[in-house]
């Protein structure tokens, strides 16, 4: 499954959240809204990002890139597929996904919306993929609306 056609226009957001415990809350009742979720997802995301931290340190990539976190939960808090972009307006910090005892301050975040036990680890290595390319991160940062950046992220220029 190719992750742009988990892509939507509707799901390419940017938030005011100060704290991690605020910008899960604040997309997981987006996405219930939305019905992509049940009422349990955050909770256990938010459970899930203390146990096993989804942050990545992108320095080794170059140097000045954002810091990116890929948050994602058990398929059974996920009603469709999705793959949901965050741009905070306000970095947050995380923990490092390599070494957890690590904290970083993040920019954007990938929400991983799976209700499928399969194509998970698909989806996290082409989500790998594009944010260990520097250019896609610099292109990235230049952009500004959820138009632009929906477009970019599914491969079309503007």
């Amino acid at each position: 499954m190719l992750v742009d056609t988990l892509y939507d226009r509707e799901l390419i957001l940017k938030s005011d959240a100060q704290t991690q415990e605020e910008v899960f809350k604040e997309i997981g009742a987006f996405l219930l809204k939305k019905d992509l979720v049940n009422e349990q997802f955050t909770d256990a995301i938010i459970e899930r990002e203390k146990n096993y931290p989804t942050g990545l340190d992108l320095a080794p990539v170059a140097e000045q890139l954002p810091n990116v976190a890929i948050p994602h939960t058990e398929t059974e808090y996920c009603k469709s597929k999705a793959v949901v972009f965050v741009k905070l307006n306000n970095q947050i910090t995380f923990h490092n996904m390599i070494n957890p005892d690590e904290t970083l301050r993040v920019k954007y975040l990938f929400f991983i919306i799976n209700n499928e036990k399969t194509n998970q680890t698909d989806v996290l290595s082409n989500i790998m993929a594009f944010i260990t390319n520097k250019e896609n991160m610099r292109t990235l940062e230049q952009l500004d609306t959820a138009e632009s950046i929906y477009k970019f992220l599914i491969g079309r220029d503007e």
